[in-house]
């Protein structure tokens, strides 16, 4: 795609040095000069008493509020000649002929093209053949800048100028729009926000050259007024510019963009927008002029950037080396340059300068295309690297995983086993002595701690399956509670009696978990309530069950750290535990697609779980 463009870059340009070495004067007109009328009310007769200054080739004013009057000599000749006023922009011409004293003869892009003498895309007046020299004066008067190109030819020359020239035009405005194509399938393919806001810059662009160069004005015509043609053409070069700043904006911060020139960047956005605001409410005039000072501004910002705005960060950005965008925003600069200058009037213009907004358009478009095909590469390269070391990371972390569950297996097997034995001894030798109860308990603090890392084994391996089946659940919680040998301290209330759907094993040990740390935390000799009751909510039942106990002298925990993984609060490290209990209680209530809550109210706490039956 890009060779295929990058060939009809080379023809465009091709044909454009040949315009401009075709389109010198053939000796038709013999002078010209200008008269700049700062009033905008000067008669015919008041102007000819007027001092007007001569020049040779284009005239370059830049943006002046005043109306231009031009006198052009023209030479006798026997064949039928045309005035041709270039460029297509310029929006108000009128022509006084010493032949036609009493006609009214009007062009240019305020007025209908089904009116124009000469139709074409640039502007033009019949002169037909004269014998004797012939003066002719023409009153213009433009918003836009006055750069201005007169030529007299015979009517056969004109006609071939005017085909040529469209051809390049439209060849030129397909050309980008092409590259707005173009860039729009490469944003399809790899969405990230700098891509797409240079397919919006590039389709403004190509708007701006389809409504600038006259076409917008030829094909919509008939059904469109010319002064609202106009005014979009005014809108599709004041937008431009804001576009071009956001998307370099985003662009440069790739590079780790420093904060002064993001500032610099932003304050360039606002002005933008008042210059649109201008446009809107003020003077067109005006906004078109501080528009044209804008970019070259924002052309010398983008080169400065390039060169001392980027962080060191920015320097080793692998996606574009920031060496291509320094190179290409020289160029830009150098470019932009050429077009602007002579359309502000503080240099001079010649042909080729008056198509260099055509041959930069053409040139950096297809240059920018390149870069961003570079830059989208190499990006897709490093995802591509990325993916691939987060594969490996990944796998790296699955094996370690699996071994470290080899290992949790291997140790809670070979401390079960002795755990066993030291059980029945301490069963056999310290029964119905003072150590008994402190035996059981460090026994059973080992084996509460070895099941809670199998569980949790299990959840971080993804290998925890959910077995539902019917069960009664004070049955369940009944034989938790026998087990705890701390019966007389549990009190429970509601629904208890009830059969449940769901998997007695994981609902078991999250009821063991809670009643655990109840116990554990709860003030000595004082009453832990559980409740349990069944809640019908549309199609669906819920089980209800919550474990209330008086806060103790460890305090409260944390309600937001609570379920984290071994968070424990300050006071709870002068008792043993692991940290694991609650943290395993939520994981295994989600897995029951469940849901669990802690809440501390007036010296008690109280944790609440709902699970689907």
């Amino acid at each position: 795609m890009l060779k295929t463009l990058f060939s009809i870059l080379i023809l465009l340009l091709t044909l454009s040095v040949r315009i401009a070495s075709a389109s010198a004067s053939d000796g038709y007109l013999q002078s010209q000069a200008y008269f700049e009328d700062t009033t905008n009310a000067l008669t015919l007769e008041q102007v000819r008493q007027e001092k007007f200054t001569a020049y040779e080739g284009w005239l370059s004013q830049g943006y002046r509020p005043s109306t231009y009057w031009i006198k052009l000599d023209v030479r006798p000749s026997d064949r039928d000649l045309v005035l041709r006023v270039r460029p297509a922009y310029v929006e108000s011409i009128q022509l006084f002929d010493a032949l036609e004293p009493n006609g009214i003869r009007l062009t240019g892009a305020k007025y209908s093209t089904s009116d124009a003498e000469v139709r074409s895309v640039n502007h033009g007046f019949y002169l037909g053949a004269n014998t004797h020299e012939r003066v002719i004066y023409l009153k213009i008067k433009s918003v836009r800048t006055y750069l201005l190109n007169f030529e007299v030819m015979p009517l056969s020359d004109f006609l071939d100028a005017e085909h040529t020239s469209s051809l390049i035009l439209v060849a030129y405005i397909v050309f980008v729009f092409s590259l707005g194509l173009w860039l729009l399938g490469a944003w399809l393919s790899n969405r990230e926000i700098v891509l797409g806001m240079f397919v919006i810059q590039q389709f403004i662009s190509f708007c701006h050259v389809f409504f600038l160069y006259g076409y917008a004005r030829i094909l919509f015509d008939p059904h469109i007024d010319q002064s609202v043609i106009n005014y979009f053409t005014y809108v599709s070069v004041v937008i431009y510019p804001v576009i071009g700043v956001l998307a370099n904006k985003f662009l440069f911060r790739e590079y780790a963009l420093k904060r002064f020139y993001a500032y610099l960047f932003n304050g360039a956005i606002c002005i933008s927008i008042c210059i649109i605001a201008i446009l809107i409410f003020v003077n067109p005039g005006l906004a078109l002029k501080i528009n044209a000072l804008l970019v070259i501004l924002v052309a010398i910002l983008f080169w400065v950037t390039s060169l001392f705005g980027t962080g060191i960060d920015g320097v080793k950005n692998t996606n574009l080396p920031i060496n291509i965008l320094r190179v290409y925003f020289t160029l830009n600069l150098f470019m932009w340059a050429m077009v602007v200058f002579p359309a502000l009037g503080v240099a001079p213009s010649n042909e080729l300068a008056a198509h260099s907004n055509i041959i930069y358009s053409a040139l950096s478009g297809l240059i920018f295309c390149w870069i961003l095909q570079y830059r989208a590469k190499f990006i897709l390269k490093n995802e591509a690297l990325k993916s691939a070391a987060l594969k490996e990371e990944v796998e790296n972390e699955r094996i370690r995983r699996e071994e470290q569950g080899k290992l949790m297996s291997m140790l809670t097997h070979e401390i079960r086993t002795p755990l066993s034995v030291l059980k029945l001894v301490v069963d056999r030798k310290v029964t119905g002595s003072e150590l008994e109860e402190y035996a059981n308990r460090a026994v059973n603090n080992i084996d509460s701690i070895i099941d809670k890392c199998i569980q949790l084994d299990r959840l971080e391996l993804n290998v925890l399956q959910v077995n539902k089946s019917n069960f009664n659940f004070l049955v369940l919680l009944n034989s938790i509670i026998s087990d705890g040998r701390l019966d007389k301290r549990f009190l429970i209330h509601g629904h208890a009696d009830v059969n449940v759907e769901s998997d007695p094993d994981i609902v078991s040990i999250v009821v063991s978990n809670l009643l655990g740390n109840a116990i554990k935390y709860s003030a000595p000799g004082t009453d832990i309530d559980i409740r349990v009751d069944i809640l019908d909510e549309h199609e669906s039942r819920r089980l209800q069950f919550s474990v209330q106990n008086r806060i103790g002298s460890m305090g409260a925990p944390d309600p937001v750290l609570a379920f984290e993984k071994y968070y424990r609060s300050p006071a709870a490290s002068k008792i043993s535990g692991s940290g694991l209990g609650l943290f395993l209680v939520r994981e295994l209530v989600h897995a029951l697609q469940g849901e669990v809550k802690l809440s501390v109210n007036d010296n008690q706490i109280t944790f609440t779980v709902w699970i689907p039956i």
